[in-house]
């Protein structure tokens, strides 16, 4: 492994195992039905199922602060790609829009009222420009962080299937020498 820690919080904020530790610590968070010691498992009841949102991947991600600059609005709290979540409707891809051909407007028609209307568009075009630009900074820098967090999840896995496959192989040769369970 790459020397990252490893581990999953559970929702009241203990540990409840990484690949070196299974099996020395204990089981159990608010929602479990019963308390579990894994390393002389005193009853058969599963946990509870965990709320995937309250489940926080241990690893440490430092995003440079110039993309968390350029994915925040100034004068607000500062994004945190760990705790945002998108909407499907703000992932969905966008459609390309044709741009509408130029009307050249002739000189003598450019009034105040057509300066001031030129004026507002041109802000209204930045203030637009600048929203989809944050946006998708927020998207890249969150995309990131996931990518980062998934790759540390499937090192857990294969982690995890290797200590299960050991504990199966335990089991198996137990249960030759003095029966099934």
């Amino acid at each position: 492994m790459s020397g990252e820690e490893i581990g999953i919080m559970s929702p009241n904020g203990s540990r409840t195992g990484s690949p070196g530790s299974i099996g020395k610590e204990r089981l159990g968070t608010p929602n479990s039905r019963k308390t579990v010691q894994w390393g002389g498992l005193t009853s058969r009841d599963t946990p509870s199922p965990v709320d995937p949102d309250t489940v926080e991947v241990l690893m440490t991600f430092e995003p440079d602060p110039a993309d968390l600059a350029l994915s925040s609005i100034p004068g607000h709290e500062t994004f945190d790609p760990r705790r945002h979540r998108f909407s499907e409707e703000e992932l969905k891809p966008q459609p390309i829009m044709k741009k509408a051909r130029k009307i050249q407007v002739p000189e003598e028609q450019k009034d105040e009222k057509y300066w001031s209307r030129r004026y507002k568009n041109n802000e209204a075009a930045k203030r637009s420009r600048d929203a989809r630009r944050l946006k998708e900074n927020q998207i890249s820098v969150r995309a990131a962080f996931l990518e980062k967090e998934n790759a540390l999840l499937r090192q857990e896995v294969v982690a995890v299937r290797q200590e299960l496959s050991h504990y199966r192989a335990v089991l198996s040769r137990y249960q030759a020498q003095h029966g099934a369970l």
